[in-house]
């Protein structure tokens, strides 16, 4: 008898699941931008890792298959110092010594993910798909010079700062893994990970890839 009830327990949610149909999943985690064009040397803690949330919906083809749309948001902040700066012709030197980017990225996906452990109460998906990456942000530069006057009577110091706001969109390649667990009929929790490569088309603010891991919860409608 407790054999008997043990089976059924494992086969009812994974029986439900299998069904098809119209799930919704909500997702939360870190990410990190790579090759984006700026120096890593930071001017204060270490910026790198961010926050990532998403929420998407999708159709159950059956236990293996499955395809949605996701809307993803994640940003990317970086600190760049320079400690060279340029001679100028009747000496001193000038150029920029700080440099701070603050970049928000809302993204759009398709995609269709593969279950390699369709049996059981456990299940592995990869994924693949093609979205867009939407850019707001805002770069704050922070310029000196000290150049010396002539006959090196004295110098003249400028401090100058500047900020500029930048708006781009990148088309992207996401791959996907989600390892799930169904702890009732329509409800599973992952831990999942994914990569997006890219496409920034030569944009130096852009990176060239993204990388982040979450935990989330899907339902079955």
């Amino acid at each position: 008898m407790k054999r008997f009830l043990l089976v059924l327990l494992i086969a009812l949610p994974a029986a439900a699941w299998a069904q098809g149909g119209i799930g919704i999943r909500l997702e939360g985690g870190i990410s990190y931008s790579l090759g984006d064009g700026m120096a890593r040397e930071s001017a204060g803690k270490p910026t790198a890792v961010q926050p990532q949330g998403s929420a998407g919906v999708y159709y159950n083809f059956g236990r293996r298959v499955r395809a949605g749309v996701d809307y993803s948001y994640t940003r990317m902040v970086r600190e760049d110092v320079n400690g060279t700066l340029a001679q100028l012709p009747g000496g001193g030197v000038e150029g920029e010594v700080y440099r701070d980017r603050k970049t928000h990225f809302h993204g759009a996906a398709v995609s269709g993910e593969f279950n390699v452990l369709p049996a059981g109460i456990v299940s592995l998906y990869l994924g693949a798909g093609a979205g867009a990456l939407f850019a707001q942000g805002k770069t704050y530069t922070i310029g000196v010079s000290n150049e010396v006057k002539p006959g090196g009577t004295g110098n003249l110091i400028h401090i100058t700062g500047h900020n500029v706001g930048h708006n781009y969109a990148a088309p992207f390649i996401p791959l996907t893994l989600s390892l799930e667990f169904r702890f009732l009929p329509q409800v599973a929790v992952s831990l999942g990970g994914g990569y997006r490569f890219v496409l920034a088309g030569g944009r130096e603010l852009a990176p060239k890839s993204q990388a982040y891991g979450t935990l989330g919860l899907r339902f079955n409608l």
